[in-house]
């Protein structure tokens, strides 16, 4: 997808990887609109880059959809959307003293809020007057790959969006639209919290949000045959796509692209 000239939406723009972000697409040439639940924070950011900074909580579909309604208001269309907005709970790690509220607040920001997000985008994308290629990116993180023990319900929320992204690319692929996922390891944004040195202090390095900025602009501009890519992020490597083992089944017969519903 080429960017100069075109219209970027970013969640969890206020801070950490989606403030690295916005601030790379917008020196691609892009106007970006930059959504954050801290509404300062997306208005700082969105000024700093000429663009429009917006509150809303991305659990609320209702402030999702306002959100992208505002964006095309402003600029006169969306053409690609990075739904990164993320959050971490305060828990133990023992299952059985998960509070039901932080269940549900994790669930609704990291999971539903890419769900609500990418419904959102893909009529917006539709309703746009010419059908050059748009794109949806979403953040991950290597917890959506494998197990992560500290903070399962986290893990749940990451491995949703791997598998909802990489469901739907194939379905939007014919209308232009690519789809990618980001999966970076430990990152310094406001999931790690205050913890970074701890986590050095253990061996574990801290990858600051510009490398993670760097595999985000990689999956925006790459060709749409490589959409539902899973992009890779680790401290010192370039952004690589991860490969995933094929399942040989009879039931991959029913498991084929479905074409757009409209109405």
């Amino acid at each position: 997808m080429k960017l100069a000239g075109r219209v970027a939406l970013i969640t969890g723009g206020g801070s950490g990887i989606g403030r690295a972000a916005a601030q790379r697409f917008a020196a691609e040439g892009m106007r970006v609109c930059v959504v954050d639940v801290d509404g300062d924070a997306a208005e700082t950011v969105a000024a700093s880059l000429g663009g429009l900074g917006l509150r809303c909580d991305v659990s609320d579909p209702e402030q999702v959809d306002a959100a992208f309604a505002a964006c095309v208001a402003e600029f006169g269309s969306m053409d690609l959307a990075f739904l990164n907005a993320g959050i971490t709970i305060g828990w133990s790690g023992d299952i059985g003293a998960l509070d039901l509220a932080e269940y549900r607040r994790s669930v609704g920001v990291n999971l539903d809020g890419v769900v609500f997000g990418a419904v959102t985008a893909v009529r917006t994308l539709r309703a746009r007057k010419d059908a050059a290629e748009g794109a949806i990116l979403a953040t991950a993180s290597l917890a959506g790959l494998v197990p992560w023990h500290p903070d399962a319900v986290y893990a749940l929320g990451k491995h949703g969006v791997v598998g909802f992204m990489r469901s739907i690319a194939p379905n939007l692929a014919p209308e232009n639209i690519a789809v990618h996922t980001i999966c970076p390891g430990i990152t310094d944004t406001g999931v790690l919290g205050d913890r970074r040195r701890l986590v050095e202090r253990i061996g574990v390095p801290v990858m600051e949000p510009d490398a993670v900025a760097d595999a985000v602009l990689t999956a925006a501009t790459a060709p749409l045959a490589d959409t539902g890519t899973c992009w890779v992020v680790q401290h010192a490597k370039p952004p690589w796509p991860m490969a995933f083992a094929d399942v040989p089944s009879a039931d991959h017969r029913l498991n084929m692209p479905v074409s757009a519903t409209r109405t």
